[in-house]
C-alpha cells in the first residue's frame, strides 16, 4: 500500500462536501435533502460521476441508495459508507462526510492496483435520518429484507405521500422490498462526524465506536374534545393537551433514572390550536435512547403506562403507533482494535467511544461485522447549518479506514 499525503485528501474532501452542501431544498439555511426529492437526484447523480471518474461499477439500487463497485477475485463484498439524506435545516457534514471519506478510502484502493480478494462497495444510503417518513435506517432495513411493500405503504409524510408511492414517482419498485436480503455484505465500515462534544473536548482526532445506542421511537396521538374555554369548568373537560403535557412531563426524568438513556420529544402539533377553544387532538413523537434493551424497553413501557393513567384521569383516549425499534449493537472488537492500532501506527490521538446517535452501520451490524471511525464535531453541533468538522481530521479519517479496509482484505482483521 503506497503512501498517501492528506493534502490531497482534504482538496478531495473539501471539493465534494462543498458540491453536495449546494444540492438542498433550502439555500443559505443549512442543507435539507429528504428521500426521493429532486435535491436527492442531483446528489446521486453527482456521486455517480465521481465514482464512475475513480473506475467504480456504478449503480442506484432498489432503495434509492448510490452504490460503486470494485470487483474482487470472490463476490463476497465488504460496504463502507453512510448518508445522503440529511435533517431539515441540517448541517452538510453529518452522512455526506462519511460517504466522501468512503470515496477516498476507495479511490486510494484502485490506486494502488491490483484486484482485491473480496469485492468493495461504496454506497450513500437513503433516509437514514427518517426526517421525512419519521422511521429512518432505510437503506439498511430494505436491504437486509426488514421491510415489506406494505410497511412502505402505511408509513407517510407530512404531506400524506406513502413512502411506496414516493419510490415509484423517483422512479424505482417499491415491490423490490419483497426480494431477498443480501447475503453477500461481509462487512459493514462507516466515518461520521461525532454529533457531540466528546473528542473534542478531549483533543482527539479519531473516535473509535464501541457500541450504537438503540433508539425506539412512537407517535402517539391524544384524543379529546373541543369545548369553551370559559364556559366548560375543569373537572368536566376532555383536554387533549393537558393529558399530552402529564404524559410528556414525566419522559425526561424517568430517563434520567437510567445510565446512558435519553428521551426526546421532538414534534408536537395541536388541534385546533386556537386559544380560547379546549384542545381536542394531540399528536407528538417520542424518541428513547439507551446503550441497554433493557432501559428503552423500560422507557417505552412507563410511556404506555403513563398514557393508560393520564387519559382515564382526564377522560380522554390515545393510539400509540410505533416508528422504528432499532436496538443497541456493539461494533466487532476486532475491527475497533484495528482502528486504535491504525491510529497508534499513525500518530493520530484516539480512543472508543459510544454513539448516541443511530447510524446505517446499527442495521448492518446487528447482522455483519460492522465498525465505525467517528471525527470531532466543532463545538459538539450537528442537525444545524453550523454542524461543522476539521477536513483534516475527515482525512485522517480516510486515511485509518483505507488501513482497515486493507487489514479486512490482507486478513489481519477476523470478520
Amino acid at each position: 500500500m503506497r503512501q498517501e499525503t492528506i493534502g490531497n485528501i482534504v482538496g478531495n474532501i473539501r471539493r465534494r462536501l462543498e458540491a453536495l452542501r449546494e444540492m438542498t431544498a433550502t439555500p443559505g439555511e443549512g442543507v435539507t435533502r429528504f428521500p426521493f426529492t429532486e435535491e436527492a437526484r442531483q446528489a446521486s447523480e453527482y456521486l455517480m460521476g465521481e465514482m464512475r471518474a475513480m473506475g467504480l461499477a456504478v449503480r442506484l439500487d432498489p432503495s434509492g441508495s448510490v452504490i460503486g463497485r470494485l470487483e474482487g477475485e470472490r463476490p463476497e463484498t465488504v460496504m463502507m459508507g453512510s448518508h445522503l439524506d440529511s435533517v431539515l435545516h441540517g448541517g452538510a457534514y453529518d452522512g455526506a462526510a462519511g460517504v466522501v471519506c468512503a470515496l477516498e478510502a476507495a479511490r486510494m484502493l484502485v490506486e494502488d492496483g491490483g484486484q482485491p480478494c473480496l469485492s468493495v462497495e461504496v454506497i450513500a444510503t437513503n433516509d437514514e435520518e427518517g426526517s421525512r417518513f419519521r422511521t429512518g435506517l432505510f437503506s439498511g432495513k430494505f436491504m437486509l429484507g426488514q421491510l415489506s411493500p406494505d410497511d412502505l405503504k402505511r408509513q407517510h409524510d407530512a404531506d400524506g405521500v406513502s413512502v411506496y408511492d414516493a419510490m415509484r414517482q423517483y422512479g424505482l419498485d417499491p415491490e423490490a422490498a419483497a426480494s431477498p436480503a443480501r447475503e453477500d455484505l461481509r462487512a459493514f465500515l462507516e466515518v461520521h462526524i461525532e454529533q457531540g462534544p466528546v473528542l473534542e473536548a478531549e483533543e482527539l482526532q479519531i473516535g473509535a465506536v464501541s457500541t450504537i445506542v438503540g433508539i425506539r421511537r412512537a407517535r402517539v396521538v391524544i384524543g379529546g374534545r373541543a369545548d369553551h374555554v370559559g364556559t366548560m369548568p375543569m373537572d368536566m373537560r376532555q383536554d387533549a393537551l393537558e393529558t399530552a403535557a402529564r404524559v410528556i412531563a414525566g419522559l425526561g426524568d424517568a430517563a434520567r433514572s437510567l445510565p446512558n438513556a435519553v428521551a426526546t420529544v421532538g414534534n408536537l402539533t395541536v388541534e385546533p390550536n386556537i386559544m380560547n377553544i379546549i384542545p381536542s387532538r394531540v399528536a407528538f413523537t417520542v424518541d428513547f435512547r439507551g446503550v441497554r434493551r433493557a432501559d428503552i424497553d423500560a422507557q417505552y413501557g412507563g410511556l404506555l403506562a403513563a398514557l393508560e393513567r393520564e387519559t382515564a384521569l382526564m377522560r380522554t383516549r390515545y393510539s400509540i403507533e410505533e416508528l422504528l425499534d432499532a436496538a443497541p449493537v456493539d461494533m466487532r472488537p476486532e475491527l475497533r482494535q484495528a482502528i486504535l492500532a491504525s491510529c497508534a501506527r499513525r500518530g493520530y490521538a484516539a480512543r472508543e467511544i459510544v454513539s448516541g446517535a443511530g447510524h446505517d452501520a446499527q442495521v448492518f451490524g446487528a447482522r455483519i461485522p460492522a465498525a465505525m471511525i467517528f471525527v470531532p464535531s466543532k463545538g459538539g453541533r450537528s442537525h444545524c447549518p453550523e454542524e461543522e468538522s476539521s477536513v483534516e481530521d475527515l482525512a485522517r479519517a480516510s486515511l485509518v479506514l483505507r488501513d482497515l479496509l486493507n487489514d479486512i482484505l490482507e486478513g489481519r482483521a477476523a470478520l
